[in-house]
């Protein structure tokens, strides 16, 4: 069949012949000449791609699209912004509601063909790859290869490097996978995910200890599109007294290892009594950094702690994380100097595409499959593949 594309504008003219060039390039048209329209037209024909004009009458694209990402049924339907405001705020502004690409009028009709079959091609790939392997309950033998993901200060993005990380490792290995967000009281894996109650974490450390069974467990875990299961952790401010509980984490841990063959931990900054009974237990411990020389003060302090905690150079990997320009931080060389340990990865900056995933509810490495994000855990989730 051919893939459907719905265009909305309140020239007619601009209907008109956007129209007849997608006819003549093989795709079936609906057309929308405001916006209630077009928020009718999404639900009934549920097109594959949107093309959008930001000014009309009754509710500018702008407004359009918020409503569009807001609906369950419509939310992940890619969406091009066709209108003649070029400046750079218009297209920002755009990027923000929602939009998965941004053109400006007039443009060659090739060009918009173009972009048109970016976008498809692109929420193809993601499709596939969120349906790559279909979730199922796991028992292993053997225990997961456990990896603690941490940082020595907040806001380095170590929930996002988590997240990312555990769902690459699920799709490129094909081996069942878990990420635990031992977070209490900071959870933000669920809501990104699109998870209105994601207490399970919490739920299950108010039972009694001796009752941390497979059995007792499985009903919280929460299977994601992906093939990968959650634990999550809550997002409300007074769960975080469960930090405290670093017992109980040590007990969940050691029947956690027993239902995945990969194990992601989510053990957020610094090395908090969760982190104390829980690092122990990975086989390796992959600590978030940025090139800033206060947060690389704090960072050689946290290996110091880690060795004394047992938790050597082999065991402990660092990823750099930069989300400034470059230019104005320390280089790779410069950080490996300064913190005597080995950067084992980079990542570059993609704040926005890290914002359109949230948007979409979706970890970026679905999101966009195809992206410098995606190939850059790609190749971290490989490092880890072939030693385990």
């Amino acid at each position: 069949m051919p893939e459907k594309i719905l265009v909305v504008d309140d020239d007619v003219d601009t209907l008109r012949l956007v129209g007849l060039m997608l006819e003549r390039n093989g795709f079936e048209i609906v057309a929308a000449g405001n916006g209630r329209q077009a928020l009718l037209a999404a639900v009934r024909e549920q097109p594959d791609l949107i093309i959008l004009d930001v000014m009309m009458p009754d509710m500018d694209g702008y407004e359009i699209t918020r409503k569009l990402r807001a609906d369950p049924k419509t939310m992940a339907i890619p969406i091009i912004m066709f209108t003649a405001k070029s400046q750079i705020d218009d297209k920002i502004t755009g990027f923000e509601a929602g939009a998965d690409d941004y053109l400006t009028k007039p443009t060659q009709p090739r060009e918009l063909l173009a972009h048109i079959k970016a976008v498809l091609a692109r929420a193809a790939k993601s499709q596939m790859a969120g349906a790559s392997a279909a979730p199922t309950k796991t028992i292993v033998q053997e225990k997961a290869h456990t990896m603690g993901v941490i940082a020595p200060k907040g806001g380095l993005g170590v929930s996002t490097l988590a997240l990312n990380l555990g769902v690459t490792l699920r799709l490129r290995s094909k081996k069942s996978t878990l990420i635990a967000e031992y977070r209490p009281g900071q959870g933000t894996m669920g809501l990104q995910l699109g998870y209105t109650r994601p207490e399970g974490l919490v739920e299950l450390l108010q039972r009694q200890v001796s009752e941390l069974s497979t059995r007792a467990i499985e009903p919280y875990l929460v299977a994601h599109r992906s093939g990968t299961r959650f634990l999550f952790s809550s997002y409300r401010p007074k769960d975080a007294i469960f930090v405290k509980e670093g017992k109980s984490f040590e007990l969940l841990t050691r029947t956690l290892v027993y239902m995945s063959e990969y194990m992601v931990i989510d053990l957020g900054a610094a090395i908090t009594p969760v982190g104390e009974y829980t690092l122990p237990q990975c086989d390796r411990v992959i600590m978030v950094i940025e090139p800033i020389p206060q947060t690389l003060q704090q960072a050689k302090a946290m290996i110091q702690d880690l060795q004394e905690m047992g938790i050597g150079s082999g065991r402990l990997q660092v990823v750099l994380v930069n989300r400034i320009r470059s230019d104005i931080q320390m280089s790779w060389s410069q950080v490996q100097e300064e913190i005597q340990h080995r950067v084992a990865m980079l990542f570059t900056p993609a704040p926005e595409l890290l914002y359109q995933a949230a948007v979409r509810n979706s970890p970026a490495v679905i999101y966009q499959s195809d992206s410098l994000t995606a190939q850059q855990f790609a190749k971290l989730a490989d490092m880890i593949i072939e030693p385990a």
